[in-house]
């Protein structure tokens, strides 16, 4: 028969798994060394959309289809709902995949599998999503300003 400090101890990891896991639903917006990261993360993102809209010589290429996926780079670099636009990145890209001719599929993969990264990661603190939804200190009132080290 099993101690009853063992299900207390069990109980606590249990707690501690959930603690980690609702923790992981909220974004961070990490600065440093990852915010650098994440940076550059989206510039490849934002530069693989361009190259995959980018008129080819001899090709029937739309300027305005080109057009559409530099604005979408613009908002993914400057990390504008950059879920959102992970979202609809890599269905832009599984869809070249199977609509698109003389595209690079193994390219393509791996062009869908940063997206996704970046879609679960998060933008960054270096970011237009940090600076719109980040965290803020709320002063409510001058009285408040006075607890202010």
């Amino acid at each position: 028969m099993a101690s009853p400090a063992l299900f207390v101890r069990l109980s606590k990891v249990a707690l501690l798994g959930n603690l980690v896991s609702v923790q992981r639903l909220f974004s961070m917006f990490p600065t440093g060394m990852a915010g650098i990261a994440l940076v550059l993360l989206r510039l490849s993102v934002a530069v693989m959309l361009l190259m995959l809209g980018y008129p080819r010589g001899g090709s029937n290429s739309s300027i305005w289809a080109f057009a559409g996926l530099a604005v979408l780079a613009m908002f993914f670099f400057l990390g504008a709902l950059t879920p959102v636009l992970s979202v609809v990145v890599c269905g832009i890209e599984i869809a070249a995949i199977f609509l698109l001719k003389n595209v690079d599929t193994i390219h393509m993969l791996f062009s869908i599998v940063d997206t996704a990264a970046l879609g679960l990661l998060g933008p960054g603190g270096y970011s237009l999503d940090a600076r719109i939804f980040g965290r803020r200190r709320v002063i409510l009132s001058t009285d408040d300003l006075a607890d202010l080290p």
